[in-house]
């Protein structure tokens, strides 16, 4: 049996992960899937790995296609925020994984940005343990990953925005995907139906956290808004724990994914 070609991006809930799905739906070589893996454990049943052993139904339904898969840590009870992505190293050599951090501080500022949203966004639940369980299980699964393959690389959302056309085709050849200017100057406009997703979540893209991605058409549009007003939502303290916890593990990311994805000095503010 020939498995289907995939390619994985892991993050922390709230670190842009949604928008680069979008990025990635805009090809034609593409099919998108929408947290498959934690889908399982939502359902209390453990990791779903159906998209690794080619048994899930969106591939037949697709042939052809490369399939990228959007999967995230976080949010809501402790086993979504450190469950096991892959179910082995042939997984993992496989789907040739890339890891993504945003700055923690802001990542978690808009985790409270959706708490104080309320029902229009994650119904209230915002758990500042858990965001930094989260946090650091994206970072040591990358630890981990990384010491038994090298096709396991690392990227800052940071990083991705210095220059998303040149960061985008770097990622298209390790992947093998053919990259189109249509990634970055979105020209077809979100449609939940173009994603594989349960339909339990289909309804959570009508919400807050994904308004700017629906509204906007390309990646520049979306994640260069800054973080706007939610970061007055974090406390001093808060700060304080994440500078000192978690901002020396996206500080050696960043070193990391200069390595994996060097850009041109040039083209670093295009």
């Amino acid at each position: 049996m020939t498995l289907p070609t995939i390619r994985v991006l892991i993050s922390p809930c709230r670190s842009g992960s949604t928008a680069f799905m979008r990025s990635m739906a805009q090809s034609p070589h593409t099919h998108c899937f929408f947290q498959p893996i934690k889908e399982g454990v939502r359902e209390h049943r453990g990791p779903d790995y159906s998209i690794f052993d080619g048994s899930h139904k969106a591939f037949a339904e697709h042939p052809g296609k490369i399939f990228f898969i959007k999967e995230t840590f976080g949010h809501a009870f402790q086993e979504e925020c450190c469950f096991d992505a892959f179910p082995d190293l042939d997984a993992i050599v496989r789907c040739q994984p890339i890891f993504l951090l945003r700055d923690p501080v802001g990542t978690w500022s808009s985790w409270k940005k959706l708490k104080a949203a309320g029902k229009k966004g994650w119904e209230g639940v915002c758990d500042f343990n858990l965001f930094k369980m989260a946090y650091q299980h994206t970072y040591e699964s990358f630890i981990k990953t990384k010491a038994i393959s090298d096709q396991a690389t690392c990227l800052t959302r940071e990083h991705l925005l210095k220059n998303p056309h040149q960061a985008f085709q770097l990622i298209c050849q390790r992947w093998g995907i053919p990259f189109t200017e249509a990634m970055i100057h979105w020209n077809k406009p979100f449609k939940v139906e173009d994603i594989s997703c349960s339909e339990g979540h289909q309804e959570t893209f009508t919400r807050l956290q994904h308004k700017d991605m629906r509204e906007s058409t390309g990646f520049y549009a979306v994640e260069n808004q800054g973080d706007r007003w939610q970061n007055s939502l974090v406390t001093d303290e808060e700060r304080e724990e994440i500078e000192a916890t978690l901002k020396p593990l996206h500080e050696q990311f960043a070193t990391w994914c200069e390595e994996y994805y060097p850009l041109e000095e040039s083209l670093k503010s295009a």
